[in-house]
């Protein structure tokens, strides 16, 4: 499984009066447990440029998350980018701002072995090992005028994808801002990068540094040098080539050792059919009703079973005591009733700010991770229980909400509207 071993950002705001770039994780949030890495670069008038880095990085994080590494491609970065530029038109509209409001778009999703990567606009993504760059991003604006690379209007959007299958143990991916390319070159990373292999330097330091030499704006990057767990992936490659190898060997005796087998099983059975006795004969046993898996409506709510009820025998009385050894015959046996579904309550959730999610079922000790975006609906079914729900904003990690929730049984194909507000 591939992870961050180690993980360098800046958030800077250098000679602008206010941050018009974002990042994702938030600055100083990021973990060794994070797989998105996001750096946008805002543009736009009266320094509107913010609102848009913002309302796009934070609404891609909470999208992508959704999606599995089969179903992530550049199709569906564009459609959730296009879904994005959509909501920022909307909000420059309500707001009353000028539609030049625009952001540049970079991310990078770590898989187990594989590593995707996109960008809109002229921000930047390196692959760097052993000091050599392997793949850089070139600006796709095509023109100056979208240099913003996605703008709050219907102007065209360029995206471009790339899957790096060749990952291993060490190797680097930097996303950067405009701010970043202007002062650092390519030389500069091969230097830096190579330097850190050897000798482990202060890279943050070292990026900061050589950009505040050219007195940038607004200069942000997300460096994140990766574990990819190569050794075990050449050992899954060496046992596929054995198996290629041997392959012309080994089926032939496989398909003859199966047509002896059958053989085998076909002789016992028709021997065993002409000497066998005459049928024994059977009494009433007890049935007992199976639970059948039934589908929930939610794959990521609980699902409890249905509890059985008891089969009732009737026995006659005028019987004599049986040994607990010897099990009784029955003379009459009562139907048993169908099971019902056990209540669920329909929960609406809302909130003003993108969060995390932890749903705890307190009498099951059972948990559910979710994130909800803003303005996003997010629906669930929960079983019967008392919850506890804790609400933490991805903007800022310490505003927290809490909220206490009882589900009954009798509570079925009822509605719950929960807002959060932080």
């Amino acid at each position: 499984m591939m992870n961050p071993e180690r993980i360098y950002y800046l958030f800077e705001i250098g000679n602008k009066n206010k941050q018009e770039d974002y990042i994702w994780p938030v600055a100083g949030k990021a973990t060794a447990n994070d797989k998105v890495f996001i750096v946008c670069d805002g543009a736009g008038r009266f320094s509107n440029g913010e609102i848009a880095s913002k309302l796009v990085c934070q609404f891609m994080a909470a999208k992508v998350l959704k999606f599995t590494e089969q179903k992530m491609s550049g199709e569906l970065i564009k459609k959730l980018l296009f879904e994005a530029r959509y909501r920022l038109s909307e909000y420059a509209l309500k707001q009353r701002l000028d539609t030049d409001l625009a952001t540049t778009f970079s991310i990078i999703i770590l898989y187990n072995q594989k590593v995707f990567m996109s960008w809109c606009g002229d921000s930047r993504i390196y692959h760097l090992r052993g000091g050599e760059i392997l793949f850089k991003a070139e600006d796709n604006s095509r023109n100056t005028a979208m240099a913003g690379g996605i703008k709050a209007d219907r102007s065209p959007m360029y995206t471009e994808t790339k899957w790096i299958e060749d990952v291993q143990d060490g190797d680097y991916f930097l996303l950067c801002s405009k701010g970043i390319m202007e002062s650092v070159t390519d030389d500069n990373i091969k230097l830096l990068v190579s330097q850190n292999d050897k000798t482990n330097i202060d890279l943050t330091e070292s990026f900061k540094r050589l950009a505040l030499e050219k007195k940038p704006g607004n200069y942000s990057m997300y460096l994140i040098r990766v574990k990819a767990g190569t050794q075990k992936r050449s050992l899954k490659s060496e046992l596929t080539a054995i198996r290629k190898q041997t392959s012309g060997i080994v089926r032939p005796f496989f398909i003859l050792v199966v047509t002896i087998i059958v053989l085998s099983i076909m002789v016992f059975y028709f021997r065993k059919t002409r000497t066998s006795g005459p049928a024994p004969e059977y009494r009433n046993q007890t049935t007992q009703s199976v639970d059948v898996p039934r589908d929930d409506s939610v794959p990521s709510a609980i699902v409890m079973p249905v509890p059985q009820k008891p089969i009732h025998t009737v026995i006659d009385s005028n019987a004599p005591a049986i040994d607990s050894e010897e099990k009784p015959k029955l003379t009459t046996q009562t139907p048993v009733a169908p099971k019902k579904r056990v209540g669920q309550m329909f929960i609406k959730f809302t909130t003003d700010e993108s969060c995390k999610l932890k749903i705890t079922n307190i009498d099951l000790g059972e948990v559910i991770d979710w994130d909800l975006s803003q303005n996003d609906n997010g629906f669930i079914y929960l079983k019967p229980g008392k919850y506890l729900i804790v609400a933490t904003s991805v903007i800022d990690g310490s505003k927290t909400k809490t909220y206490h929730f009882d589900v009954k049984p009798g509570d079925a194909h009822t509605t719950q509207n929960l807002k959060i507000r932080f």
